[in-house]
């Protein structure tokens, strides 16, 4: 094991999970995920969580919940010899996930496209009917949408009058002020879009089967195995929502400019298991054009005011507006797949 840790942290690490979980460690090293940990019981991911107790409580729920209902390819949080999901180093809380040896899934065929779609239909099936164990502390994400998107619209334009103002005269300011009529228009769109299209009625439909959705449905969560399976981790942001905001992770995550002629497959894979209506792929389109990033960086800039570094703000803002970018090809092609 090389990285971060220094040798003795390490033995620390080693003889910490050995005698918290009772396992025989035979070697570690660090990834992007976490400590990579070989044991006798498998192979397993040791990592920090920003979470509380009750917090984690929910996420192994709802491993388990999962795995309850017959959805095996998915990962869980290992108990402690005392029965607890977490264990404490350093002063903070860690997990041990499992893992599972392959390489980070992509769409390259309209066969990977519906084998995605398919197993996130799947997933959701099994992510019904949520409940956590006692305890717990659940994330609820039903309804938020409609509010943040308003918000989104009604500050943009507050932040282009301070622009304007020549309070700000950056780099910063010009590219901004370059974009925001643009993103403006977006945040209204998706806003219509999200009032038209039934979103409350699905937020309704949602709470009442208490649907659960794993919220970073992404390339990083998704580990395709040698037998051609799909493996799901990265559990821990998970929490009760429509399942179009997974659908909405998952495109942006693995259809890229290269991959987008395979969008309609991903689509296709899931309907034929869980169909998806007009109203659906809108809600998805709305959360796609809504400029979540960009907005994200600007708030910081002219809301929040608080301590940052200008220069690296403004990578992020550049950054940010190429993600939207491709986020706008990716509604564009959803709005070509429904006429």
């Amino acid at each position: 094991m090389s990285g971060k840790h220094g040798k003795f942290k390490r033995r620390e690490i080693r003889d910490l999970i050995q005698n918290e979980y009772g396992l025989k460690v035979y070697n570690m090293h660090e990834g992007d995920k976490g400590i990579l940990t070989y044991t006798n019981q498998g192979d397993k991911i040791f990592k920090k969580m920003k979470k509380d107790e009750a917090q984690l409580l929910f996420v192994a729920s709802a491993y388990n919940h999962i795995k309850s209902k017959g959805f095996k390819n998915i990962s869980a949080l290992c108990k402690t010899l005392e029965g607890k999901y977490y264990t404490k180093y350093d002063g903070s809380l860690y997990v041990l996930e499992d893992s599972m040896k392959g390489k980070s899934f992509s769409i390259t065929s309209e066969e990977d496209g519906r084998k995605i779609g398919e197993v996130l239909a799947k997933f959701h099936t099994a992510a019904n009917n949520f409940i956590p164990a006692t305890g717990s502390r659940a994330k609820v994400d039903w309804g938020r949408w409609i509010d943040k998107v308003k918000v989104q619209s009604v500050r943009l334009k507050k932040f282009k009058e301070i622009a304007e103002s020549g309070t700000y005269s950056t780099k910063f300011d010009r590219i901004f002020l370059k974009y925001v009529d643009e993103y403006i228009k977006q945040a209204e769109e998706a806003y219509i879009l999200l009032k038209n299209s039934g979103y409350m009625e699905r937020v309704y439909m949602a709470m009442q089967t208490n649907q659960l959705c794993h919220k970073t449905f992404k390339k990083h969560s998704l580990t395709l195995l040698d037998d051609g399976d799909i493996f799901i981790s990265s559990l821990e942001n998970c929490s009760y929502d429509i399942i179009e905001t997974d659908l909405v992770s998952l495109l942006e995550s693995c259809v890229g400019t290269k991959s987008l002629a395979y969008l309609e497959s991903v689509l296709q894979g899931y309907s034929s298991l869980k169909p998806l209506d007009a109203n659906s792929i809108n809600i998805i389109r709305a959360l796609l054009i809504q400029p979540g990033r960009f907005y994200k960086i600007v708030n910081r800039y002219y809301g929040k005011k608080k301590n940052y570094n200008e220069y690296e703000l403004l990578k992020k803002m550049e950054r940010g507006i190429r993600k939207e970018e491709r986020r706008k090809e990716i509604a564009k092609k959803l709005e070509e797949v429904m006429q």
